[in-house]
């Protein structure tokens, strides 16, 4: 898990707007300039120089300490240092800008959809589709009730790819709730996503403003859906674990092992299918429309660096 974080945070520069480098606008004609390729071959020098020292220390912790929870704390922070090292690339692009003077005597345009704020909620898959997780979830519960009075004293409750018992818990009611707890964080964290993207500022490309509009829509309704879909699947994983601890019915451990391992290639090769197929803000989305392109050297995007805070993550604009 922690190797395919460290590979999709490397791969990152290559989802985003080719115009967004580490959060930082860029005029399009120094995409390819040799700064810019210094600047994200650095960041894949500094991933495997911090990542993978963390990979080492959490995958030590997790085979040590054998809990839903070490699993839970290792996997989020690591992803936040995946995201200092984001940061660290984003603050070299900020100063470079600030040396090239790169956007110096460009006329910058800014377009906005006054509809966009109404219409943006229709963009998204109801949040409705949230309630199938959180049966999921009821349904985990029940199981552990239903199943608690037959647990022997220690509870198997991790197992090698062999099948072999490799962790126990003594029986307490806090078995009830291990994986429930465990389907309402990640749950949790995924509706958080999924209203992140409705949230999401409206960037319009100024040269064709209409196909950027629609791309976007595209965007947000396609990530969306992946969102609802894999929380989805997140808890059936979970729920797999419910069943096999509290031995409901005997899962063998080739299926076991199947299941995990392609929901693991699923759910991570669709969402690198779906960023590039898509691309940031749907970047990569190809339309027949070229209007507008005779104007691209001598106007750009406006430039609202200094609006975002903690890289590109939250936009205020006073």
């Amino acid at each position: 898990i922690f190797v395919i974080i460290l590979a999709i945070n490397i791969l990152t520069p290559k989802f985003t707007r080719k115009e967004i480098v580490f959060g930082v606008r860029i005029p399009e004609d120094k995409v390819d300039s040799d700064e810019i390729k210094h600047v994200k071959l650095e960041f894949i020098r500094n991933n495997l120089i911090i990542g993978i020292p963390f990979i080492l220390l959490f995958s030590f912790l997790n085979y040590r300490f054998l809990n839903v929870g070490v699993i839970l704390f290792t996997t989020f922070a690591f992803l936040f240092v995946s995201f200092l090292v984001y940061l660290i690339s984003n603050r070299t692009m900020k100063d470079l800008k600030s040396q090239k003077l790169w956007l110096q005597g460009k006329k910058q345009v800014v377009t906005v959809d006054t509809n966009f704020s109404r219409s943006k909620s229709n963009m998204l898959v109801s949040a409705w589709f949230f309630l199938i997780p959180a049966a999921i979830i009821i349904v985990n519960i029940i199981i552990g009730y239903m199943h608690y009075g037959v647990l022997s004293y220690k509870v198997p409750t991790h197992w090698d790819f062999s099948g072999n018992v490799t962790g126990y818990q003594f029986k307490s009611r806090f078995l009830i709730w291990e994986m429930p707890i465990a389907q309402i964080f990640t749950t949790f964290i995924f509706f958080i996503v999924y209203k992140g993207i409705g949230w999401s500022k409206q960037q319009i490309n100024s040269i064709d403003p209409e196909i950027s509009v629609k791309k976007n829509s595209i965007f947000r309704r396609s990530w969306s859906v992946y969102m609802i879909i894999f929380a989805v699947v997140t808890n059936l994983l979970l729920t797999v674990a419910t069943i096999q601890i509290f031995n409901v019915v005997n899962i063998s451990v080739i299926f076991l092992n199947v299941i995990i391992l392609a929901f693991v290639l699923v759910t991570i090769l669709s969402s690198i299918v779906l960023a590039f197929k898509i691309g940031q803000g749907g970047s990569n989305i190809k339309f027949n429309n070229n209007n507008g392109e005779a104007d691209k050297s001598h106007s750009e995007d406006k430039d609202d660096d200094k609006c975002w805070i903690l890289g590109n993550t939250i936009y205020y604009n006073k």
